[in-house]
């Protein structure tokens, strides 16, 4: 998000600003752990010290800080763009560059005896040149291996990385998130931010960790965020022009639930944060419960799920901070669903996500985690489905001829259809695709989709009552994109089930 669309949103002016104050506390410490002293501290002065946090309940820091001091110190929330902002009153001019580790893109290859910092940033350093999405690090018996997935497909990488040296990477990793270096038998989650250096060019990236212990050792999964690109405004994800305008007007609804479904990796957040954008002004009150907080949005109170405070127990509590919009991020079970339901039929705009293949299963879904069809239909308002499909390269597009398990599959939805796809160049490293590019389906509970919910109407009805309606699918809106030359009907076969595919070929034919 640019910084000036940022700056509207972000004021620290009814706090008293020190820079001395705030250079009581190491810019890495500070990076480290998302926090900024606030207002004055006063030599001699044993009031407590307001410190603004990304993360308010981490008492272990609010603790050591107690005692360092002798003094209470008071913990504040504050969101990491403001945190950032506060810096800069302290450290101007180095608090991008100062107290983060340094990825740099350009350095040699590592040697036999390269240290694990070394390993790790030449596989991290890969990662992003690629434009990975992740970065996997598989312990085997006699083999680690080390593959990045780019625009949703794994590839595998050539590294040092090796059984002896694992523990030393995987420890390196654990030391930047700040987990346990000695706990290695259980799974352990954190992130942490670094600096990509590529010559003059400097950017940052946060990178989410997962670390899972097995027989061989622990395997580590690196998630790359970049903070800028990886939000966008809902005009930019991929939906058509109808599809986008049904959004927007969608989340001009003072209540009801939006929920966002697909599998896991098909942009789901992505979509959600798009929704938060267009949502923040001043003249709402927006908050989040998330596992994790991927993305840190200015003036939007995100919530952290914790061991004491999941997504079903944040979602009932913050009915009693008077909110417009609440995001859960995820709906898991019937607590949560129940509270999300709640929610939106007491005057508030809910919107979350949920692991379902398309609108009708979405219903399915939240009936078999214990939601009455009643309740479904008050509270529903709209389906969001979608998945993420590669893109064409441009620079190698050519026709594509449709195959004949194609035609038998697809039937009469591709009769006529133009289709074509990348042949594979260099600027696509020979596979054709560029990217990726999403696919969605919007669906809005009509009036009638209601009434047959409410009498108990089965799945298969739902969906001939859609198709009735002339609904857009997920599968039209990627039909569509393929004409455009936008993607294969090889994607489309990998993305969309087959039983969705065969569902609306009987829809069309009239069976």
């Amino acid at each position: 998000m640019p910084r000036k669309r940022l700056e509207e949103f972000v004021e620290l002016a009814h706090f008293n600003l020190d820079g001395d104050s705030i250079r009581l506390l190491p810019l890495g410490f500070c990076a480290r752990n998302g926090c900024v002293v606030l207002d004055r501290v006063e030599p001699g002065d044993i009031s407590p010290v307001t410190l603004g946090m990304v993360e308010p309940y981490e008492q272990a820091v609010v603790e050591a800080l107690a005692h360092r001091w002798g003094r209470p110190v008071d913990a504040v929330p504050l969101n990491q763009y403001e945190v950032d902002r506060a810096l800069d009153v302290g450290y101007p001019g180095t608090r991008d560059i100062e107290g983060l580790p340094t990825l740099d893109m350009r350095a040699p290859e590592p040697g036999p005896e390269a240290s694990s910092a070394a390993l790790l940033n030449d596989a991290l350093a890969h990662a992003i040149g690629k434009m990975a999405s992740d970065l996997h690090i598989e312990a085997y018996p006699d083999d680690v291996d080390v593959r990045i997935r780019v625009d949703g497909v794994l590839h595998q990488l050539t590294t040092r990385i090796s059984p002896s040296n694992l523990p030393g990477v995987v420890g390196r990793v654990k030391a930047l998130a700040s987990l346990d270096l000695a706990e290695r038998r259980a799974p352990q989650d954190g992130r942490f931010r670094t600096i990509v250096v590529d010559g003059n060019h400097r950017s940052l990236r946060d990178l989410r960790v997962s670390i899972l212990p097995g027989p061989c050792g622990e395997d580590v999964v690196l998630r790359v965020l970049d903070t800028v690109s990886g939000l966008r405004p809902v005009t930019k994800l991929g939906l058509d022009k109808e599809g986008s305008a049904q959004l927007v007007e969608l989340l001009e609804n003072p209540e009801g639930l939006i929920l966002v479904t697909g599998p896991t990796g098909s942009g789901k957040t992505t979509t959600l944060y798009s929704a938060l954008m267009e949502l923040q002004t001043s003249t709402r009150k927006v908050i989040t419960a998330e596992d994790p907080i991927e993305y840190w949005l200015p003036k939007i109170n995100q919530k952290q799920v914790g061991p004491k405070a999941g997504l079903a127990a944040l979602t009932r509590a913050f009915l009693r901070q008077d909110p417009d919009v609440i995001l859960v991020g995820e709906i898991r079970d019937e607590d949560t669903a129940v509270a999300a339901a709640r929610a939106a039929t007491t005057g508030h705009l809910v919107l979350s996500t949920l692991h379902s293949a398309d609108p009708v299963g979405t219903i399915v879904r939240l009936q078999g985690l214990g939601l009455a069809d009643d309740i479904i239909a008050e509270a529903l308002m709209a389906v969001v489905a979608q998945r993420l499909a590669r893109r064409n390269c441009d620079a190698c597009l050519q026709p594509a001829f449709h195959t004949e398990q194609q035609e038998e599959l697809f039937g009469p939805l591709i009769d006529g259809l133009e289709s074509q796809r990348g042949v594979g160049c260099d600027l696509c490293r020979d596979s054709g695709y560029v990217g990726r590019i999403g696919l969605f389906e919007v669906a809005i509970l009509s009036p009638a989709l209601r009434d047959l919910l409410c009498a108990n109407a089965s799945p298969s009805e739902l969906r001939e009552e859609l198709h009735r309606s002339g609904h857009r699918t997920l599968l039209d809106d990627a039909l569509t994109k393929v004409a455009e030359g936008l993607t294969s009907l090889d994607e489309v076969m990998r993305m969309i089930p087959r039983r969705m595919i065969a569902a609306q070929v009987a829809l069309s034919r009239g069976d």
